[in-house]
């Protein structure tokens, strides 16, 4: 699935902890259809494009490719972030699905996530972890 990709500049993102002092670059796409099939594409493609950002988003510190995934506002934000998950990477994903007031599962998108990341090879090539987080990163899951 192809998704069309919106560049911003933003100086903080609402995810993101005080720790940060830096400007971000956020791709945004948004998915207009809810079935489920199109939703783990969209999942798959926001992994994707986060794969594809991550030789410029690893510093020294980099630890965790982080999948926050946002139940309100049905989001699933990407970022590169350190040990204690406070210092996000520049670039950061973030896809929006229209879920015409019915939530998406939860479980379902962290197990498309690590479905897509388990034989996906620009991921594999890094020695990151992935997490999945839903409500606060302190109570993230290993994928």
């Amino acid at each position: 699935m192809s998704l069309n990709w919106m560049t911003t500049q933003e100086n903080s993102l609402p995810e993101a902890t005080a720790g940060n002092d830096r400007e971000f670059t956020v791709y945004r796409a948004d998915v207009k259809s809810p079935d489920n099939q199109n939703v783990q594409r969209a999942i798959e493609a926001t992994t994707e494009k986060a794969c594809e950002l991550l030789e410029g988003n690893i510093q020294d510190d980099s630890r965790y490719l982080l999948f926050g995934w946002n139940v309100d506002t049905a989001t699933l934000t990407i970022v590169v972030t350190d040990d204690g998950k406070v210092r996000d990477s520049h670039a950061v994903v973030q896809c929006t699905f229209a879920t015409e007031g019915q939530p998406l599962n939860t479980e379902d998108i962290q197990f498309w996530i690590k479905d897509f990341l388990s034989s996906y090879a620009p991921f594999l090539r890094y020695s990151l972890i992935a997490a999945f987080y839903c409500g606060s990163r302190n109570d993230c899951v290993l994928l």
